[in-house]
Order: structure tokens, then sequence, then C-alpha cells
């Protein structure tokens, strides 16, 4: 029980909407072949919907170079999936402490040489490069030269979960990924965008469409939208 003592501060309480749904929890079920350990799953995690979803096209499509914006619990998954397409995994994380913690997860699943957590740190973004529209530019982003020092060539999908932008109201935080690593890209490939059902996230894949000269579609069950060279996608329940 907790009693408030008057003239004290009293604890901020967060509220934050469900976020899973019975396909969620179904969905894990269908991923625990891949999971052979304990994963963190939290409230800014990608959805276990989501990340099956991406997992379908890395299955289905043998896509062998994967690089993922913003790691967390779809890391653990998505390394277990390139070691099965004979791929790898670069995933790019602000937080020091956390690229670390994930390296020691992939390190003791024996993923180390199919997967890694680069740490790379938010700096100011150039305001130059911001797209016309009516949403703000974002002012920081991944450095975008030790970014793309630790990305590959080929790159045949493409998962952006972050920086984190639930916070930044209308500014396009993770718009700047495909115009930095596009010319990276293969001819064949995929291209995800978690927490779609933000507005300027949605801002954003129209942004891509252009861009890329691609159909994007949003998928809101999912809250992920996704565009592909391939045309088609597989959905998860």
């Amino acid at each position: 029980m907790i009693s408030v003592v008057e003239g004290m501060p009293v604890p901020q309480v967060r509220s934050t909407p469900e976020k899973w749904s019975l396909g969620d929890l179904l969905a894990l079920q269908a991923l625990q072949p891949l999971i052979t350990s304990y994963i963190p799953w939290t409230s800014w995690s990608m959805r276990p919907s989501a990340v099956a979803s991406v997992v379908n096209d890395v299955m289905l499509r043998q896509r062998r170079t994967v690089v993922e914006l913003g790691a967390g619990s779809s890391t653990l998954v998505l390394a277990r999936a390139v070691q099965l397409t004979e791929g790898t995994l670069v995933s790019i994380e602000h937080d020091a402490g956390f690229a670390a913690a994930l390296n020691r997860q992939l390190r003791a699943a024996g993923l180390a040489d199919r997967a890694a957590v680069h740490h790379v740190p938010l700096t100011p973004f150039p305001a130059a490069d911001a797209p016309s529209g009516g949403r703000s530019a974002p002012t920081t982003w991944y450095d975008v030269e030790g970014l793309r020092s630790v990305t590959p060539e080929g790159i045949d999908l493409l998962i952006v979960d972050g920086p984190p932008a639930g916070d930044l109201g209308d500014v396009l935080v993770r718009e700047p990924a495909v115009r930095v690593l596009r010319d990276r890209f293969a001819t064949s490939y995929s291209v995800f965008l978690d927490d779609a059902e933000r507005e300027p996230e949605r801002e954003t894949l129209a942004l891509w469409e252009q861009q890329l000269g691609i159909p994007f579609l949003i998928v809101d069950r999912l809250t992920l939208g996704v565009g592909s060279t391939d045309g088609g996608f597989t959905p998860t329940l």
C-alpha cells in the first residue's frame, strides 16, 4: 500500500495503451523455434506479429544482408532467422549499454558470427538535408559517417525501428534512413517501418515511395509499413 505524505511529490503515473493483441500472442508462439533464451520484450519493442511478418520476408525471400535501425527483441529473433538463410544481420543502436547487453546475448546464443549490434550515437543532423513537407525534419539522427562505416553493400532487407520517435510529436524522426542507405540497397529488397500508426511515420512512408519509386502499404493491425521491389508482402496472423 502506498501512502502519500502531505507536501511530498506524487510519483508520476504514465499511461501506456495496450500494444499487443491476440495475434501477437499467437505470433510469439510461432516464433518459439527461433527463440532459445529469454528475450527482453519492452513497451518499445516491435510487436511479435510485426517481427514474425519480417521473418516471413527473410525466410520466403532468403534475405542475406539485413540491416536494422533500432535494436531490441527483434534483433535476437532476426539473428536466428538469418542464420537459417546463411546471411548476416547488422543492427544499429544509439544506446551503448543496450547495444552491449544485446551483443552479450548474441554471443551466449552462438549467433555472434551472424549478427552484431553496433553502437552509433545520435548526433546533429543537417537541416539542409530535410525533405519538404508539413512536418519538422529531425535535428538529430544516427551519426551518418559512423552508420555508413558499419553497414554493408547489398542490403536486401532494411528494418527501421529507430531512433526513438514516440515523444517527438510531428518530427519525421526516421525519414533519413532511406536517403542515407538507399545507395547500398540490393536489386531486390524490402523496407519495413515500425510504428506506422503514427502520422509522421505515414508521411515518412509517402516520402520513401517518392525516393525509391516503389509502393508502400500500411498494415494497421501490425502497426507496420512495408515496401518491396518484389511486389509482395506476407503478413502474419
